[in-house]
């Protein structure tokens, strides 16, 4: 054969690996993945992807099937890329497939708050099963190794909580307290942070002092006896708006780490840490969005009580 009738491989545009990247992070997020930006690792494939009809659209279809061969991220890749440039059409659709059965192998715990609408119905046709819902609401969390499995995010968060730096905040007993509002707020940011960890939550509330600033305020230079009184009065009232189980836990914890011991040995302190308990009880909290271990030595004893 003549050396100008050899047919040449056309260069890809990106890798696999960048493809797996682009995967991880339209699946996992950029705090999960560490990936900041997603459209960079794609973006010269995007530029041939239009318009459907140009030579270059054939050219990238092909290029996502060479490199989705080479492992289960390349293939949600895949999907993915499809879900964000193409065009839903019979011609990609293997795509789409390949990535919806690579999740699947990948066991994900909570699929089911992460596959999209549109995703779900063809992945009930491909396997013959809903989506799994274990209850974990945050990231995605895997009974693999492509992922972390919620013991990973619980770990982190009693590792978390364990290597906190507290200053008591201080009290001047007779002291009125002013306006709650503000401090009761805090308490359902608080109560997330601390005992869902900050893996979990929004990453607005990951620093833990501007979390608690405004409670802080609140509380110093008052009576910590009346501060917990109506700190609490307000976080386990049902027509409260800010009422929930984070709220209640949350306020405990507060009691418990922030103001004088005493408070910590009130009645105000059973009723709080009763309600949040209580609460995370009745919707399967406890072992499922977040690990007993959070609980304070005094928390696990209401616990006991509250269970028997």
């Amino acid at each position: 054969m003549a050396f100008w009738s050899k047919t040449t491989q056309q260069a890809d545009k990106i890798s696999p690996d960048a493809l797996a990247d682009f995967g991880r992070y339209e699946f996992l997020g950029a705090d999960q993945s560490g990936i900041s930006d997603a459209y960079a690792l794609v973006s010269a494939l995007v530029a041939s992807s239009y318009p459907p009809e140009g030579p270059g659209y054939r050219e990238v279809i092909t290029e996502l099937r060479r490199h989705a061969e080479k492992g289960e991220w390349e293939k949600v890749g895949a999907w993915k890329y499809v879900r964000n440039f193409l065009t839903d059409t019979p011609d990609v659709s293997d795509l789409v497939d390949g990535g919806l059965l690579a999740i699947q192998r990948m066991r994900v715990t909570n699929l089911a708050i992460h596959l999209a609408p549109v995703d779900s119905p063809r992945y009930e046709e491909l396997t013959g099963e809903r989506p799994a819902n274990d209850g974990f609401f945050g990231p995605p969390v895997f009974d693999s190794d492509f992922g972390p499995t919620r013991e990973y995010y619980f770990d982190d968060a009693v590792a978390a909580a364990l290597g906190r730096s507290i200053a008591r905040v201080a009290s001047e007993p007779g002291v009125e307290p002013g306006p709650m509002d503000d401090a009761v707020r805090c308490m359902w940011d608080f109560g997330m942070l601390i005992y869902r960890g900050p893996l979990v939550v929004n990453s607005d509330i990951t620093f833990e002092p501007n979390v608690v600033r405004r409670a802080v305020a609140a509380a110093t230079g008052v009576d910590h006896r009346i501060f917990s009184e109506r700190l609490v009065a307000a976080a386990v009232d049902p027509n409260s708006d800010a009422y929930g189980p984070w709220t209640a836990i949350g306020a405990a914890r507060f009691i418990e780490d922030y103001l004088d011991p005493s408070a910590a040995n009130s009645d105000a302190w059973v009723r709080a840490a009763d309600s949040g308990i209580i609460q995370l009880m009745e919707v399967g909290a406890i072992g499922v969005l977040m690990s007993q271990e959070l609980f304070t030595p005094k928390q696990r004893e209401r616990l006991v009580v509250l269970r028997s």
